[in-house]
Parts: structure tokens; sequence; C-alpha cells
């Protein structure tokens, strides 16, 4: 380990630095795509709750099918050009939304389409760079790289809604997906600068893909811990995706909102979960890590429910409030429940175990805009919304309920 880096070339600094502006690039567009996407869908379709439910889902059921095998591929391939072809892709496919609505031909279903390319696309990136910056970052540059893409992630989540509102409002929606496009011919531009080389894949004889995939799904399955953090990870994300999926609906069509104020309320929500991830370890330290997360839980998952009440009876500031405290536990629990997986996780299944829960997290996602946009169909956007925020109100329970809660310092098992 203490060779590696002493022996690091005198360039490496400057390509982790390359990969953090191409990755940053990346992950900001994302989030500027999350708002400006629905935003395409209503300001110039006119679309409702089941159409942004339904490109919501489609964004992200390719991870859902392609993430396991996709996964297994990458680790027989070079990961950056993979990248740099997926950027590519997604630049593509994103220039064709302003061309088709300036000539008036943009349709619901060509929308659809762009969105399902841009997920299959997320897929063969997002997996790729996670095994990329083993290569970029040996020994214990991994973990300051890691944190220094954790902190861009934040910063995007905080800017990137009222900044893509913002957007929609002077240049209309459309457009801001032709910023995103620059963004991402951009990222693939810094990404073939790199030169560092990615180690070969293992010697060790490769068994049947299928067989590999079930031990990582089933020592999930088999391992408290890690089966806490799937349920309280997927209500969470069950939750959140109802909310961004039926939010602009509600904001936009029954309360008249702008879109620049719809991006502030969203911004809210980053500055909480900035604060949560800033904050985690220190307060594990004082309190025990399961022990915090649990009360944190406790303390300020249950404010989800001014959601469905914004605007009647709770005002809109009151409600960003409450919103930006909910996203203060989602940021909390995404450095604590991390590092409780990589504790009882053995180096031999980390891969594995990491692409199961993605697999999982993001069917929770596909699934919460799926569900999110039946109900409001059936039963009325406040009461799907309803529904979508109680699974954020009671993440805490399944903590409460489990191994988890006995976690007492970062770096020991239960």
């Amino acid at each position: 380990m203490t060779e590696t880096i002493a022996t690091e070339p005198a360039t490496a600094p400057r390509e982790r630095t390359r990969y953090l502006t191409a990755s940053g690039v990346a992950l900001w567009g994302a989030q500027i795509g999350q708002a400006a996407v629905p935003l395409t869908a209503v300001t110039v379709l006119h679309a409702g709750a089941e159409g942004t439910s339904l490109l919501q889902t489609a964004l992200t059921l390719p991870f859902v099918i392609l993430g396991l095998p996709v996964g297994a591929w990458l680790d027989r391939v070079r990961r950056r050009p993979v990248m740099i072809g997926a950027d590519l892709v997604r630049a593509a496919a994103l220039i064709t939304v302003p061309v088709a609505a300036w000539f008036w031909r943009l349709t619901m279903t060509h929308l659809l389409a762009v969105v399902v390319v841009q997920g299959v696309a997320t897929v063969f990136f997002d997996l790729g760079a996670q095994s990329f910056v083993k290569d970029l970052a040996p020994g214990a540059l991994l973990a300051r790289t890691n944190a220094r893409l954790a902190t861009i992630t934040q910063a995007a989540v905080i800017a990137g809604p009222p900044l893509a509102g913002w957007a929609a409002g002077l240049l209309a929606a459309p457009m801001v997906l032709l910023v995103m496009a620059a963004g991402y011919l951009w990222s693939a531009g810094w990404l073939s600068t790199l030169t560092t080389r990615e180690r070969p894949a293992s010697d060790a004889p490769r068994r049947h893909l299928l067989h590999e995939i079930g031990e990582g799904v089933g020592f999930v399955a088999r391992q408290p811990v890690l089966r806490t953090v799937v349920i309280a990870g997927s209500m969470v994300n069950i939750g959140i995706a109802g909310v961004m999926t039926l939010l602009p609906v509600l904001v936009l069509t029954e309360l008249g909102w702008s879109e620049g104020n719809l991006g502030i309320f969203l911004g809210a929500g980053g500055v909480g979960g900035l604060i949560g991830a800033m904050t985690a370890v220190r307060l594990a330290d004082k309190l025990g890590a399961g022990r915090a997360v649990l009360l944190v839980g406790i303390a300020v998952a249950p404010l989800a429910i001014a959601i469905p009440l914004l605007g009647q009876p709770v005002p809109g500031s009151l409600a960003a409030v409450g919103w930006a405290l909910v996203m203060l536990k989602v940021g909390f629990d995404s450095v604590l429940m991390m590092t409780f997986r990589q504790q009882v996780t053995p180096a031999s299944l980390m891969a594995r175990v990491n692409g199961t829960m993605r697999v999982l997290f993001t069917g929770a996602v596909a699934l919460g805009a799926a569900t999110a946009g039946a109900l409001a169909t059936a039963s009325g956007i406040r009461w799907a919304l309803g529904a979508s925020a109680s699974f954020l109100a009671c993440v805490w329970i399944p903590i409460a309920l489990s191994p988890v809660r006995r976690m007492t310092t970062l770096g020991t098992n239960p």
C-alpha cells in the first residue's frame, strides 16, 4: 500500500482533478435533468402526473434490468472508453429534444425515448466510474477522492434544481437540455485526456455469470445489517421518487408556482442533505453510530407529512423547511449506512454487493415513481403525495427493529 502511493506518478493529482471535473459535470447534468425533463413534459407537452411518472420510471428502469450484467461485463473491459461513449450517447440524445421542440415536433413518445437512452447510457457510465476510480486513486487516496465526489454531488443537489428552474424560466425547459448535452460533451473531453492505466481483469477462472450474481444477492439477503440497509434505503427511494414525480404537477398546475420557485423549494432539500452528510460522522462519534441513525430518523423523518399538505394548510416556506430536514436525514444516512454496509461485507463480495444494492435501490425508485403516478390518477395528487411521504416518515422503523441500532462506532461490527 505504502509503495503504491510512494511511487505514484507525478501526474496522478492532475489525473484525479480531471476525473473529478468530468464526473462533476456528469453529476450536475443528472441533477439538472431530474428537474428539466419533467419541466419540459409539463410546460411544453402539458403532461400530467401519469406522464411525469412514466418519465421517471423510464429513467430508472434500465438500472433494474441491466445493472447486474453490465457490472459483470465492465469487470472484463477497460472502463474509461465505455464512460466516454456513454457521455457521447447522452449528449446526442439530449440534443434531439430542443431541435424537435424548435420545429414543434416534440412528442411524449420522443421524450420518453430520450429518457430511456439516457438511462441505459447512465448505467454504463455510473458502473464504469465506480470501477475506474479505484485505479485512479489507490490506497488511502480512494476515500479522499470519494469524499470530494460526495461534496460535488451534494452541491449539485443543492444548486441543480433551482438552476434548472431559473434556466427553464429564462431559456425554456428544452434549451436547458441542450446545455446538459454540452456538459456531457465537456465530460467526455476531460475523460479522454486521462492517461491512467487500468488494472487488467483478474486471472482467476470465471464461473457462470448467473452463479456469481447469485452469490452477491444471496449474501445481501442473509446478512441482517445489509437487509436493513436495503429496506431503509428502498423506503427512502420510494418516497423521494414519488415526491419528485408529483411535486412539479402540484405546484405548477394547482398552486400556480413558477419553475424558479419549484427549484428553490427542491434546493432547500439539497441544503439539508449537505448538512446531514457533513455532520454524520461527528454526531455518530458522540451518540454511537447506530443510535445516531435511529434518533435523527425519529426526530426529523415524520416532518415529511408536510409535503402533501403544501399550500393547504402548510405554507410553502414552512414546507420547504420540513423538506430540508427530511433530506438532512437522507444525507446523514447516506454516509453512515454506506459505512455499515462496507463493514459487514467481505472484500471478495464488495463489487457484487454494491451491484445488488444499486439494482434494488434503483428498482425502488422505479416502483415509487410508477406507484405515485397510478395513485395520483386513481385518488388525486395529494393522496398520492401522502402515500409517498409516509415512506419517508417511517424510515426509522426498520432501523429500530434491526442490529443497526447497536452499531457503536464506525469500523466496528455490531
